[in-house]
């Protein structure tokens, strides 16, 4: 477990879970593999929120957080080619192509995806990430990094959450 994940455990008060979840399913809808951090990050929390406000997308029966269902919604929605308006200047990710996969979502309009490219090596692939009212920003640090710092970090502007949420908690959900 990454330090930064051991830290989101410690201020949540969490046990972690360590669950063995199918991600080749997952990395062949997608067309590519995700983030190693990412995946343990889920494994060690599993399905819910944190401090009533930051959802990480997982695999998910229910298919409410379910990354490759929100990922396919998203590419519904967009052009096949040349730039998607609802993500200018980026565009939701196609295998093969460069593009935006969702991983969290927040209160206040706030979604948080990695512009990933197969091509590249997951752990290196940037945050993007746009909320209100702040515009598209990217981020370059690991999946479990952005996600702690948002949680416990107050000077991580604009993301943190943290004078909103100064005991950051963690809710499962099923």
């Amino acid at each position: 477990m990454s330090m930064w994940i051991e830290r989101i455990a410690e201020a949540t008060h969490w046990e972690p879970l360590r669950l063995d979840l199918p991600w080749s399913g997952v990395e062949e809808d997608l067309g590519t593999p995700l983030p190693e951090d990412y995946k343990k990050l889920v494994e060690t929390f599993g399905k819910g929120e944190f401090s009533e406000f930051f959802r990480v997308l997982t695999i998910d029966a229910t298919r409410q957080f379910d990354l490759v269902r929100i990922w396919r919604q998203f590419l519904d929605g967009g052009p096949e080619s040349g730039p998607d308006p609802a993500f200018k200047p980026y565009r939701m990710y196609r295998p093969g192509q460069r593009g935006l996969i969702p991983w969290a979502f927040g209160e206040m309009k706030c979604s948080y995806f990695w512009l990933a490219s197969a091509d590249e090596d997951p752990a290196s692939w940037p945050i993007v990430t746009q909320g209100d009212p702040y515009p598209w920003h990217e981020v370059k640090m690991s999946t479990s990094e952005f996600a702690c710092r948002v949680l416990i970090d107050p000077d991580f502007e604009p993301f943190s959450i943290a004078r909103l949420f100064p005991g950051p908690d963690f809710y499962p959900m099923d």
